[in-house]
């Protein structure tokens, strides 16, 4: 993971050069391929990755999804949707169909953002000493291993806020047919 990360890390300008970036690290014991990242009290974010992504991910593919995860952080995913969830658990949220349109409309920013992380780790990856366009790449493989992985039984709660990976490709080729 250290590998992967600190590249990404020193790439993003998240941390300041040689000065303190903790970033908290869980490894969940799960076969699915899992990588998330979240606010963490007293680091700049943490990050959760299941046994699953260990084993079954390709290095460059880790640092692909890793690259996603840290455009959450940049883009300030964390804060605008604790915003959006406070307003779903809100005593004050509309009920019936009003409250169904809150959560629509809530679900649909989740998957923009998503979207947007994806291009952002396109643009990192890029940054990284290598290839040229290398982040179209490695950022394309990912979503068609994440395509195949959604065959596999759990993934319908994560597809509750994430767009599907095959929508998530479509997007990405389009993005990535318009560089140079």
């Amino acid at each position: 993971v250290d590998a992967a990360l600190t590249p990404l890390i020193r790439a993003s300008g998240l941390c300041r050069p040689k000065g303190p970036c903790a970033v908290g690290l869980a490894v969940e014991v799960r076969r699915r391929i899992h990588v998330a990242a979240g606010a963490a009290p007293q680091k700049k974010f943490a990050l959760l990755i299941t046994t699953g992504a260990l084993r079954s991910l390709e290095p460059s593919e880790l640092q692909s999804a890793l690259a996603h995860e840290l455009g959450h952080v940049q883009l300030g995913h964390f804060q605008s949707r604790e915003v959006r969830y406070g307003e779903e658990r809100s005593d004050q949220a509309p009920v019936n169909g009003a409250r169904d349109e809150v959560l629509r409309a809530s679900r649909a920013s989740d998957r923009e953002e998503e979207f947007a992380a994806d291009r952002y780790a396109v643009e990192l990856l890029d940054r990284l000493p290598g290839d040229p366009g290398r982040g179209c790449t490695e950022m394309l493989l990912l979503l068609e291993r994440l395509d195949l992985e959604q065959l596999t039984p759990g993934w319908g709660s994560w597809l509750s806020t994430h767009p599907t990976p095959a929508a998530r490709l479509q997007a990405l080729r389009a993005t990535c047919g318009e560089k140079p």
